[in-house]
Parts: C-alpha cells; sequence; structure tokens
C-alpha cells in the first residue's frame, strides 16, 4: 500500500526541488510543461497555466522557510505533484504551517484545481492539518482523443504567506463521487496570478471543500451531450473504475439542446434513461441534475431560459426512475434574476460559464440539496462547515490583460473520424476560423445536416447573431427552443426561399437538400434587398462559386463535411474569415 510523507522547508524540499520523473516528487516548475494546448499544458501544473506576463517573476513566487515553503505573494501559486503506484483513492494530509508572519486568505487545491478549503487564515507561528481524499484515474484532455494515464497527485496552494510544511499522501478505500457532464461542471483550468473573478469554473470543481472523506472523480468536459460523453470514452473510464456504493452525478443539457436529435423528451431523456440503468447495474447510486441556468433573458415581461424544456426532462426521468433529482435550473434561474443587471455579471465570465466565485455558489446549492433531500448515501458522509464569503466584493474585479499567441482554434485538429476524407484541408480552415466544435472527437463528416441545426454554424460563417424573440411564424419551433434565433434572424433577412418552406412549417429536423444549403449561401452573398433569387439560380451559383460539389442533384441531402467545406470558401468569398464570430456564438472555455 501506497504511503509517503514529504517534508518541506529548509533542509528538507525546498521551492527549489522541481519535479523529476526520477524522484517522483516536487514541485512542478512551470517554464518546462508539456502538452501542445493550455488545457493540456494545465494538466501538468494542476490545473493552472501560468500568465504569459508573469514569466520574469516566477522566481519570486515562493520562499523556502524553517517552517515550510511559502508563497511569495498572494496570488502566486505553487503546484507541489507526487507520483502514486495506481489509480484509485488516495487520503491527503496537508500540515499548514506559519512561520513570522500569519497566513491570509489561502486556499489549497488539489488534482485538477479541485477546490479543498478556502479562506484558511492562521496567526504566525501556528500550525493546522486538512485532510481529504483524492482519485487518481484516467483522464482525456480537452481536444484530444488520447486519455492521460498518468499517475500523480497535485497540491496547489495560494494565498497570502501560505505555507506547507508536511504532505502526506496514503493509498485508501472511500466511496467515489463520478460527475458526467458539460463545461458548466467540468475541471476548469486558470491563469495564475490568480484572479478568482477573472477564472472560469466549474461547480463540480467546489465540491471537495465539502465532502472530506469522499473522492471526487470529475469527468465532465466541456462541449458534452449525452451522446458524445459516451461515444467520445468519457463514460468508459466512468464504468472502468466505478463500484458497488460510489455515487454519479449527470447533468447535461448545453449542448444537447444545439443538437436535434437530442431533443428534451427525445434522445436526451432516452440517454438519461441509458445511463441511470447502467450506473444502477453496477450497484452505484445516480443522481440527475438539471442545466445550471445561463443568464437569463427578458421576454413578454418575464425572464426566461432556453433550457426549461430539459430541466423539465429531467425532473420527469427522475421521478420516471425512482431517483434524486437536484433542480439546478430552477434555483440558478431563481438566483440569477434576483442578482439581476449588472451584478450577475459578476458570477460569470460568459452568459454561460461561471467564474470561481459563480461555481462555488452553485456547489453550494448542491450540497445544501443533497441534504435537505437526504440524498443517499452522500447525505450521511461528513461535511465540513463552509463559510460563504467567497463572493465577488471580497476581491478585486480588475483582472490583468493576457495576450497570448494563437487560439483555442490554434490546434491540432481533434477529430478521430476524418482522416482521408477530400475535405480534410478545409475542416483543419473550419476549426481555425470557428465553425465547429473542438471539444468533441467525432465530426461524423458523411452524415446529413438537419435544417434548423444547420443554421448555427451558417450564422458563424456569416459572423451574424440570432435574434429574438422568436415571433412563431413556424409551428414546428417553439418560441424558446435553441435554433429559433437563427430562423427567426433568417426570415428578417430574407435568408429563406419561400419554396423550401410551407406557411407553418420550417421543417426544422429535416435534411438540407443540396438546393438549400446552395439557396442560404448564396441569399447571403447578396444584400437583404436583392435576396429574391430563385433555387434553380442559386443551385447554378453555389456550383459555379465552388461552394458546392457539383455531383449533388438539388434535392440530394448534402454531407455535414461538404456543408463545412462550402462555408469556408464562403467565408474566403466575403473576406469575412478575420472577423470576429457573433456575440451568441457560444465558446467553450478551452485553449
Amino acid at each position: 500500500m501506497y504511503h509517503k510523507i514529504f517534508q518541506l522547508g529548509e533542509g528538507q524540499i525546498t521551492a527549489q526541488t522541481y519535479y523529476k520523473e526520477e524522484t517522483g516528487f516536487g514541485f512542478v516548475d512551470p517554464l518546462h510543461i508539456p502538452g501542445k494546448t493550455h488545457s493540456e499544458q494545465s494538466l501538468y501544473l494542476g490545473g493552472w497555466n501560468l500568465r504569459a506576463s508573469a514569466v520574469k517573476d516566477v522566481g519570486s513566487f515562493a520562499h523556502t522557510t524553517s517552517d515550510g515553503v511559502e508563497t511569495g505573494n498572494e496570488r502566486a501559486v505553487l503546484v507541489f505533484k507526487a507520483d502514486v503506484k495506481q489509480d484509485g483513492s488516495y487520503q491527503v494530509l496537508i500540515n499548514i504551517t506559519s512561520g513570522d508572519d500569519p497566513i491570509h486568505n489561502m486556499k489549497l487545491f488539489c488534482g485538477r484545481r479541485n477546490l479543498i478549503a478556502r479562506n484558511i487564515e492562521l496567526p504566525a507561528h501556528s500550525s493546522k492539518v486538512i485532510s481529504f481524499i483524492t482519485y487518481v484515474s484516467p483522464y482525456i484532455p480537452a481536444m484530444t482523443s488520447i486519455p492521460m494515464e498518468e499517475k500523480a497527485i497535485y497540491i496547489s496552494y495560494t494565498g497570502h504567506h501560505a505555507s506547507i510544511s508536511q504532505i502526506t499522501i496514503t493509498e485508501t478505500n472511500a466511496p467515489v463521487l463520478y460527475i458526467a457532464g458539460d463545461s458548466t461542471l467540468t475541471d476548469q483550468n486558470a491563469l495564475y496570478p490568480y484572479y478568482p473573478y477573472g477564472s472560469c469554473g466549474g461547480w463540480a470543481q467546489m465540491l471537495a471543500q465539502y465532502f472530506p472523506t469522499v473522492a471526487i472523480c470529475n469527468q465532465a468536459h466541456s462541449g458534452m451531450t449525452t451522446n458524445c460523453f459516451r461515444d467520445d470514452g468519457h463514460w468508459d473510464i466512468i464504468l472502468k473504475h466505478i463500484r458497488p456504493g460510489d455515487i454519479v452525478m449527470l447533468q447535461f443539457g448545453h449542448n444537447d439542446q444545439k443538437r436535434r436529435n437530442l431533443a428534451a423528451f427525445g434522445g436526451y431523456i432516452n440517454n438519461l434513461r441509458r445511463y441511470i440503468s447502467e450506473i444502477r447495474s453496477v450497484g452505484a447510486y445516480p443522481v440527475v441534475i438539471s442545466p445550471i441556468s445561463r443568464i437569463p433573458f427578458e421576454d413578454n415581461s418575464k425572464f426566461r431560459s432556453l433550457l426549461s424544456t430539459h430541466a423539465l426532462a429531467c425532473q420527469a426521468v427522475a421521478d420516471e426512475c425512482n431517483v434524486p433529482f437536484i433542480d439546478l435550473h430552477s434555483l440558478t434561474l431563481e438566483k440569477w434574476i434576483d442578482l439581476g443587471e449588472p451584478d450577475v455579471h459578476d458570477y460569470f465570465m460568459d452568459i454561460t460559464h461561471t467564474n470561481d466565485y459563480g461555481a462555488n455558489l452553485i456547489a453550494s446549492y448542491v450540497v445544501s440539496e443533497i441534504q435537505r433531500q437526504n440524498i443517499a448515501p452522500l447525505a450521511s458522509c461528513p461535511v465540513n462547515p463552509v463559510s460563504n464569503t467567497f463572493t465577488p466584493d471580497q476581491d478585486t474585479k480588475e483582472v490583468p490583460s493576457e495576450s497570448t499567441s494563437g487560439g483555442t482554434f490554434d490546434m491540432d485538429i481533434p477529430y478521430v473520424d476524418i482522416a482521408g476524407i477530400p475535405q480534410y484541408n478545409n475542416m483543419v480552415e473550419a476549426l481555425r476560423l470557428g465553425l465547429l466544435d473542438p471539444c468533441v472527437m467525432h465530426l461524423h463528416p458523411t452524415a446529413v445536416m438537419p435544417r434548423a441545426q444547420f443554421l448555427m454554424v451558417f450564422f458563424k460563417a456569416l459572423r451574424l447573431s440570432g435574434k429574438r424573440p422568436y415571433l412563431g411564424q413556424f409551428s414546428d419551433l417553439s418560441r424558446y427552443e435553441w435554433d429559433s434565433s437563427y430562423v427567426q434572424a433568417c426570415i428578417e433577412e430574407n435568408l429563406i426561399d419561400p419554396d423550401t418552406v410551407s406557411k407553418t412549417h420550417f421543417r426544422p429536423d429535416d435534411a438540407l437538400s443540396a438546393a438549400e444549403y446552395a439557396s442560404f449561401l448564396i441569399r447571403g452573398c447578396h444584400n437583404v434587398t436583392e435576396r429574391n433569387i430563385s433555387l434553380k439560380e442559386c443551385y447554378s451559383d453555389a456550383v459555379a462559386k465552388g461552394f458546392l460539389p457539383d455531383y449533388y442533384a438539388p434535392d440530394a441531402a448534402i454531407t455535414r463535411a461538404d456543408c463545412y467545406q462550402g462555408l469556408v470558401i464562403l467565408m474566403k468569398y466575403l473576406h469575412s474569415t478575420e472577423q470576429a464570430l457573433p456575440s451568441d456564438a457560444e465558446l467553450h472555455p478551452v485553449g
């Protein structure tokens, strides 16, 4: 059984004792981190990335004293790494020891920036021990298909004179809480020097501070739907490790609502049923959680959320399967409305993704619901008392700007199903232009494209935003579904050929035909007053301009790869390749 004690301080492990494979322990040198993307690099730095502007200051971030290794300033982050022998649960004891200066506002993290404790205050020449459980398992980095099999524990800490004198790691058995979901609860990486206000956080990153005897394994990833979480291999990792008595929390919806085949009471609820069945089959406990609300918008004198239907589906499947249900959607929607403008933005990075303050707030709701509903077996586990003082008014909202070389889309293409296709080079370009989702592994290049789903990527290519409210011209679209804003914009911008719709039906789920595709693109090339162009003319013009391969019959369904390829060519034709994405294009916080 693995058991090691690491002594930190003068004459022992110092701030200059850097991690080496030969020794298997030490502080991580942020200037020598493997990985191609910020996301991958952060996995080798405990969920952190060093700000480019701070490279010159790294030497001042840590000091070795007789009492341990302490931070050189209150926003510096120190990361200690220790190799272990195998996957599984480990108990960690952290001895925090202050020297001549008191410790103020110390925060302790483990793994991929999972918050263990915050607001640690110690007077000079005193000590405190914090105990928790962490979990080591494979993890598939964002924007790649290859699992990271590293067997190591990362301990990171920050704060004013924050100091650790001893770390004890012991292999143990403990119940495991597995997390399955999307970017709103994943382990988000953050820049340091650390500013909570400007750090994207998933709410499951904040759970460990409450449960000192539970190991948390967060396999949630940005961009995930109930389909691709399974297809991309994340669910397999959970199934390989899960044991009777473990718990699995499921929260999806933000990305499902953008897929026509994952309607709330269609593919989405069916997938939740399957997950619940598989969890129960191994003797574990499923918990269904409705998706957190985005910052709501006002319509008809009421605040609205586009995720209400998926939240209702969560309630329905929980009732049907008799499993615990935490209605985060209602709890967060009510909170965001109560905060109002502009205060609600203090908890968000954008309209969807919370910062560390928002993530911490939502985690507190989850824990409160576990206790209120007596959700087994978590309700019987010890819960740390945690103060609610971690709010945006406790720290600066002025975050240093960060210049970066490259961006989220300047990366190796992640899709495992496009090797050798003739459109490959244009798929690389489509990714660079922000037309494709960088977080999923399957592009499905030969699949057809539903008409309404096409509009989201089409509007990215035109660099246009959708328009709300949807005024209901077509009865086969609802006012508050994801795609209706794009349909409303198409109506107002005269982008829809009347021969492709009826007076009451847009046909959102029908496969997009070559002629319909051509019509959208050619109309998009003209001013709004010049868009009354017939399908036949659009088809011929699209072929002539290279937007559409000439092997398609007008009524044939166009493949996704050819859709994306034509949109790349359209953007070059419109000279829009250097323009920013529209404001309503949700970007997953990866890089």
